[in-house]
């Protein structure tokens, strides 16, 4: 606990002692991120458990001479690895060209709020972890003989990293957090089906229910048949499909390096009707419950709620520092580092959590206004083969449903589902009540009408 609770400083002091020395060899314009974290990770795999403990510890250091960026980073925290990174990005700033783009690292002095810190994260032992995913496992198996395969797992992390630059700012952000997932496969007759469950928390959840939801979805859809046919008609999309539809929708049309670049279909179209007026989208870096969430960007930007469509208009785009000045406003906290392993990345545009603001009804009330339509459940497949800049998609979903007179018929065979993602916007025709976080946001299930299925 003490360790934990004594990180962020630890790390802060690493960063202030690194800017000096950057600062006493010449350097005036440079940013560390210093980032440590402890992983244990559960696997399952054809039901072989197995346990690893790992985490992230290391630095990066971005320096600029001349408007001559160099970037390099270490393995590490101590003062020789922060020394070593900031003297390695010197060398490679001298060998770059200019770019005339950039200005300044940030100078923002605020900071958001802290996601929830639950202490009972870092007491997990690894036993107590094995026996959560040997639960889903045999939560899974018990449902239906059917079940032939259990994957997936139980994986918890906490840790902080730290931002500083040479222009006064020293800044902090920690977390906790735990996930499980099951991958259930069904098999009956020659026909594989597979189900999906998952559960996401800033502390320690029950994983009660993980198998057999997963389980459950994966034996109902053995009874699937064939849709016969190629229509265009109404959808209704669960919060994982919604959540992942929308995500995609938005990964590049209002991604500030895509609208500086000239790549974004909404480039010229801030203050443009681009959806339904009771579309709300955000980019909520401060969902508290989040596991994802930090006070902070990987630039030491302060993380908020970004309004990207409110009443359908087109607000604004999500920007990191350097995109940012690069069209001529101020960042959106999107700096992330990505990767296997955070310190050795750049930052990148990325959004934190997609908001979409709920409707009165929840799921089975949106499927009671569908005459003739399709439920998709689940997460489809080929959605990031998609055409990011025309908006033409053309997908597959594994897990749909046939819905008729207001009522689930029955589970389909794969089905291929095609249309516009920039259009859809325009297309939905409500949002249900039960807004859910999931890998891909805090998104209700959305109706649309108007694509088109095929199978």
């Amino acid at each position: 606990m003490s360790e934990f609770t004594d990180m962020k400083d630890d790390l802060l002091s690493r960063v202030e002692r690194g800017i000096k020395h950057g600062n006493a060899i010449g350097v005036k314009s440079l940013d560390l991120f210093l980032v440590k974290s402890n992983e244990l990770a559960i696997n399952m795999d054809a039901g072989i458990i197995t346990a690893q403990r790992g985490g992230h510890i290391g630095v990066g250091c971005r320096c600029v001479l001349d408007k001559k960026i160099g970037f390099a980073s270490s393995s590490g925290i101590t003062d020789t690895a922060v020394n070593f990174a900031i003297e390695s990005a010197i060398t490679g700033a001298k060998m770059n060209q200019p770019d005339d783009r950039w200005e300044s690292f940030i100078h923002n002095p605020n900071s958001g709020k802290e996601g929830i810190i639950d202490a009972s994260v870092l007491d997990v032992t690894s036993e107590e972890a094995v026996r959560g995913a040997d639960q889903i496992f045999q939560e899974a198996k018990a449902f239906d003989s059917r079940i032939t395969s259990v994957s997936g797992g139980v994986y918890v992390e906490y840790g902080a990293f730290a931002v500083g630059n040479s222009d006064g700012i020293l800044k902090a952000s920690a977390s906790t957090g735990t996930f499980g997932q099951s991958y259930i496969t069904a098999v009956e007759n020659g026909k594989t089906k597979t189900g999906f469950d998952y559960i996401m928390d800033r502390g320690v959840p029950s994983f009660d229910g993980i198998g057999t939801k997963g389980a459950k979805k994966a034996v109902k859809l053995l009874d699937s048949s064939p849709l016969g046919k190629s229509e265009q008609t109404k959808f209704v999309f669960d919060p994982i499909a919604a959540g992942q539809f929308i995500r995609t929708a938005l990964s590049n049309s209002v991604n500030g390096k895509s609208v500086v670049e000239g790549r974004s279909a909404f480039a010229d179209r801030i203050g443009d009707q681009v959806g339904v007026k009771n579309l709300n989208i955000y980019d909520d870096g401060q969902i508290f419950e989040d596991p994802n969430v930090h006070a902070i960007d990987g630039e030491g930007y302060p993380r908020t709620k970004t309004p990207i469509i409110e009443n359908g208009v087109l607000k604004t785009f999500i920007f990191d520092n350097y995109y940012a000045k690069a069209y001529g406003t101020e960042s959106t906290g999107n700096a992330n580092r990505a990767g296997p392993q955070p310190y050795e990345a750049l930052p990148t545009v990325a959004p934190t959590t997609i908001s979409v603001s709920p409707g009165s009804k929840d799921l089975n009330g949106l499927i009671a206004e569908i005459e003739n339509g399709i439920l998709v459940t689940d997460f489809m497949m080929g959605m990031m083969h998609s055409n990011l800049i025309s908006g033409d998609f053309s997908v597959v979903s594994p897990s749909s449903f046939v819905i008729e007179n207001g009522a689930i018929k029955h589970p389909l065979d794969a089905v291929t589902i095609a249309g516009n993602l920039y259009n859809a916007f325009q297309q939905i025709i409500a949002f249900g009540s039960d807004n859910k976080l999931t890998f891909m946001g805090k998104v209700p299930s959305v109706a649309f009408d108007g694509f088109t299925v095929s199978g």
